[in-house]
């Protein structure tokens, strides 16, 4: 109103009695001035009115007086109390928002009926992994009471040099340290039982690429050992690509050889695919997982697994989950009571992350033991497959499936020692081949006693190229041979053949028993591990020489024949040198068997007939 009537009389010579106007006109603008001085003072004096008194602003010399004293101590008007968070928008509301972050580093422990977790808010990860329900290699108890004894899957010598389980996996270094670095806010401290669920968040508003934002949360359900897992990461607002990860190692992990089962599994449209650290061999060509490779879903689970162990990630939109594949090359000391001390070993160790796309990672995390009944009870997605493709039956797991099932059958209803339970098996199962392992035995000694009359024929024709016709005459006169004598050509390969899946599918089925690890018998602590006295292997080379000795080999030179009695036994006591003792037992009592079995078949009228013909050979031949 005060500046219409300044316009108005902005010129007073064009206007009769201007004088008297141009003195209304300064006696108005000097009351407002007297009435605005008596106003503005009047809410300047309370703190209440501060933040509506912002919008108008028309007085610039009154205004920073109330906006100075605040400015400087944002963080501290958020630890004094109400009266000063009251003062602190009117510096400028976004800007003092206070940052979200632990003041000191806090453990929280998640206990259950199968496991314990304990979580640190440095990071956000964890720090131990117990199963409750599986011993380590200590010798102590393993129970509630005592867990000490019990198996913490959190390897130590690769935490130090990977990272912790479910820190976070970005493209970025940077940011994935600032990540696995910052001490989050944990929302509980101490010991919760399941069910349960914790949150660490973590702000940082001065962050160099912008405003960061992190939150992780984990949720637990009694009586599985699956956890639930959302993680998120955004920077000024936009989600960042950021995956939990596993980046490698298991507990149970305590020397280098345990390593040679790493394995990255998962299944993909119904198809399982299993990457070790290097896969093929100089014909196929060999192949490598290479650190850092992103693959694409979509994803049904995607597992990190060892011989008896498995953390397998499960996402809840399969089709949008990225699997990031992690290789490393990792110093193990020899003496994991000592790492510091004694020489170490370079191995090779896998680690996974597995993530949404979207930077909004929901899914589930398996932490336990590859055990049938077990993984066949967790279904990732409510219509999808469980996880029972961890463990590889191999190509004849039609076969290794029910053996397994008898294996446990056997132990729990009739022999309560693995050991026994494995050496009952392996006397049943060459049983039952032992018709086919006779008549492959019969071939081979008829074989040998027409081996002059082959040779003969042999000589006959090998002035003979192999493309000249005269050669099928030669095949026609070793055919009507054996007609003549009975023997089948291929009859002592075949009865073998038809063992190999039988044997190959016992061979999986004890290599992938869980419940081998940590079973005694006899002086062997661990069916799972090797031998420590090495008895087994000796006794499988004993065996396996007596049982060629006696084994009439009329087709080989007596020199060639005493070097394979020698080399044979040799070669595969060093295969079985450092093999699970379950799998010793099996093959030295398999071994001990055939060799029985040919004494028998020597003691034969049959044996005995061949036996003679070729003493007489060798005779002939001095």
């Amino acid at each position: 109103m005060i500046e219409k009537k300044l316009t108005q009389y902005y010129d007073p010579k064009n206007e009769p009695g201007g004088e008297k106007k141009l003195l209304m006109a300064f006696l108005l603008v000097f009351v407002g001035i007297a009435v605005m001085q008596y106003l503005i003072p009047k809410p300047a004096s309370q703190p209440k009115p501060e933040p509506p008194a912002e919008q108008p602003a028309p007085p610039p010399a009154s205004a920073p007086t109330p906006k100075k004293p605040p400015a400087p101590t944002p963080t501290q008007s958020h630890k004094q109390g109400p009266s000063n968070s009251k003062k602190k928008p009117s510096t400028a509301s976004p800007a003092t928002t206070p940052d979200i972050r632990g003041d000191s580093e806090t453990k929280t422990i998640i206990d259950s009926s199968l496991y314990r977790i304990a979580f640190t808010n440095h990071g956000g990860m964890v720090t131990s992994w117990v199963l409750k329900k599986y011993k380590n290699d200590r010798g102590k108890p393993c129970n509630e009471q005592n867990l000490d004894g019990c198996l913490d899957l959190v390897n130590p010598v690769t935490v130090a040099a990977l990272g912790s389980p479910l820190s976070l996996l970005t493209y970025d270094q940077g940011l994935e340290k600032k990540l696995n670095d910052a001490m989050f806010a944990a929302d509980s401290v101490g010991i919760k039982s399941a069910p349960a669920s914790i949150t660490f968040r973590y702000t940082d508003s001065e962050y160099p690429g912008g405003s960061l934002a992190v939150s992780k949360t984990f949720t637990f359900t009694p009586g599985s050992y699956a956890i639930g897992i959302e993680t998120a990461v955004t920077e000024n607002g936009n989600p960042v690509q950021a995956f939990p990860q596993w980046p490698g190692g298991f507990g149970d992990q305590i020397a280098s050889t345990y390593y040679g089962h790493n394995e990255i599994v998962w299944e993909q449209e119904g198809k399982v695919t299993r990457k070790p650290p290097q896969s093929g061999w100089f014909l196929t060509g060999k192949s490598w997982v290479v650190g850092g490779q992103t693959i694409n879903g979509p994803f049904e689970w995607v597992g990190l697994v060892d011989a008896y162990f498995a953390a397998v990630f499960m996402p809840e939109s399969p089709k949008d989950t990225n699997l990031v594949t992690l290789h490393s090359l990792v110093d193990v000391p020899r003496n994991i009571e000592k790492p510091a001390e004694g020489a170490k070993d370079k191995v090779a160790v896998l680690g996974i992350g597995v993530g949404e796309a979207n930077g909004i990672t929901k899914e589930h995390l398996f932490v336990g033991p590859k055990e049938v009944e077990v993984l066949e009870s967790i279904q990732p997605q409510p219509s999808g497959p469980d996880l029972r493709g961890l463990i590889d039956f191999g190509w004849f797991g039609f076969i290794s499936r029910p053996l397994f099932v008898w294996l446990k059958w056997t132990y729990h209803h009739m022999i309560p020692n693995w050991g026994w339970a494995i050496a009952f098996l392996t006397i049943v199962i060459n049983g039952v081949l032992l018709p086919l392992r006779l008549s492959g035995m019969k071939s081979q000694l008829k074989m040998q006693k027409v081996q002059p009359q082959l040779k003969a024929i042999q000589e006959k024709y090998k002035r003979y190229g192999l493309t000249d016709p005269r050669r099928a005459q030669m095949q026609q006169e070793m055919s009507a041979l054996y007609k003549k004598e009975g023997v089948n050509p291929v009859g002592g390969c075949f009865p073998m053949l038809l063992q190999l899946p039988f044997l190959y599918a016992f061979y999986s089925v004890l290599g992938n028993a869980i419940d081998l690890r940590q079973a005694n018998w006899l002086w062997i602590r661990d069916l799972s591990g090797a031998d420590p006295l090495h008895i087994l292997p000796i006794g499988i080379m004993i065996t396996m020489y007596f049982s060629q000795k006696t084994m009439p080999q009329g087709g080989m030179e007596p020199t060639q024949q005493k070097m394979m009695q020698v080399v044979m036994p040799l070669m595969l006591g060093l295969i079985s040198w450092g093999l699970p003792a379950g799998l010793g037992i099996y093959w030295a009592i398999s071994n001990l068997m055939a060799w029985v079995q040919q004494i028998a078949i020597n003691r034969t009228e049959f044996g005995k007939q061949v036996r003679k013909t070729l003493e007489k050979r060798a005779v002939r031949k001095r």
